[in-house]
């Protein structure tokens, strides 16, 4: 009798077994194979879903190309694994092998890996023109990580999200100058002046508005080929003599959109009358060939401001038994003898 019961409970053990390990149904009929042939091949999706929920999903609510297809497209065999390859072979080149680096879920192949622990050279393959301009540039973008900017793959953040409006209310389209990898490296369209004008209408304004010269009919690129270099002055014109350089030039001409403007420094020390001498030659010649006392002194001492000169009695003491018309006698404050 013990022998039939535990024959019994063994027998009904293993029906339990076989019972949870869901190769039988409640209803006693058993669980059919995959099926095979061109029967497998014409499944439609909603056969695979009570075993794989999870990818069928993933397909019906991806927004991809994937979407679209069955199954049995790619998994042309229960079970079978195709390689992206077969479909995709050039997509981003023949070096790049591992897709699940990035597209980890190939049945939403369109929602991208965005993980932070990933090094930034994981972007390199597909974004290699982006990758070397930050890599090489020497501005603070050239510092940061791929995802500060791009939370997500293919998010592309507004420049004043972190710089705000550099420019003022009125520059908002940054990308017309600023290649967003490399900022510091600024290009713009050599042919419209208006695009200078946005970040420059300031010196426009003080300079071009305020007196209409030559130069204000030029193109802006004709002296700043690049943005932030300046031409020389000796590039376009020819000095005053032969060994001046562009320091010299600046001496006087210091606002090369006005350079009718001569400004120079009033002090002796900083600007000698060898300055002046290649455009005022007969008044310097005069004075230096003379046995004046002006011979000594520097020409801003009576002449601060271009154009302009000191009064004779701001530094000699007039005798009024001379009169008071010192020309009378001195034909040239040059030279005050002859």
């Amino acid at each position: 009798m013990k022998r039939i019961t535990y024959l019994v409970l063994i027998i009904g053990m293993i029906v339990c077994a076989i019972a949870l390990n869901g190769c039988i149904h409640h209803d006693d009929a058993s669980q059919a194979s995959p099926p095979v042939g061109s029967t497998y091949l014409n499944s439609t999706n909603i056969e695979c879903v009570d075993c794989h929920a999870v990818q069928y999903f993933a397909i019906e609510d991806g927004s991809g190309r994937h979407a679209p297809l069955n199954c049995t497209f790619c998994h042309i065999q229960h079970g079978y694994q195709p390689d992206c390859l077969t479909c995709h072979p050039d997509t981003h080149g023949t070096g790049i092998q591992g897709c699940g680096i990035c597209h980890p879920d190939p049945h939403a192949p369109e929602l991208r890996i965005n993980d932070s622990r990933i090094n930034d050279s994981i972007c390199q393959p597909c974004h290699l023109p982006q990758y070397d301009a930050i890599d090489t540039g020497t501005g603070r973008h050239s510092k940061l990580k791929c995802d500060l900017c791009h939370v997500q793959h293919g998010y592309l953040p507004a420049c004043e999200d972190c710089h705000g409006l550099f420019h003022g209310s009125d520059v908002t389209d940054c990308d017309d100058c600023h290649d967003p990898h490399v900022p510091e490296s600024i290009e713009f369209d050599y042919n419209n002046d208006s695009e200078c004008a946005r970040c420059h209408h300031s010196v426009i304004e003080e300079t071009f508005a305020r007196e209409h010269t030559v130069h204000a009919d030029l193109s802006c690129y004709m002296c700043h080929p690049l943005h932030a270099e300046t031409m020389m002055c000796i590039d376009c014109h020819p000095g005053h003599s032969t060994w001046m350089s562009m320091r010299d030039c600046r001496n006087c001409h210091r606002i090369g959109h006005v350079p009718t403007d001569i400004l120079y420094s009033p002090d002796a020390a900083e600007t000698k009358s060898g300055l002046c001498v290649d455009c005022h030659a007969k008044p310097f010649n005069l004075m230096y060939g003379g046995e004046s006392g002006h011979r000594y002194i520097e020409c801003v001492e009576c002449h601060p401001v271009h154009g302009a000169f000191v009064a004779c009695d701001a530094c000699h003491t007039q005798d009024p038994s001379h009169g008071t018309e010192c020309v009378a006698c001195h034909d040239s404050a040059h030279d005050t003898i002859s």
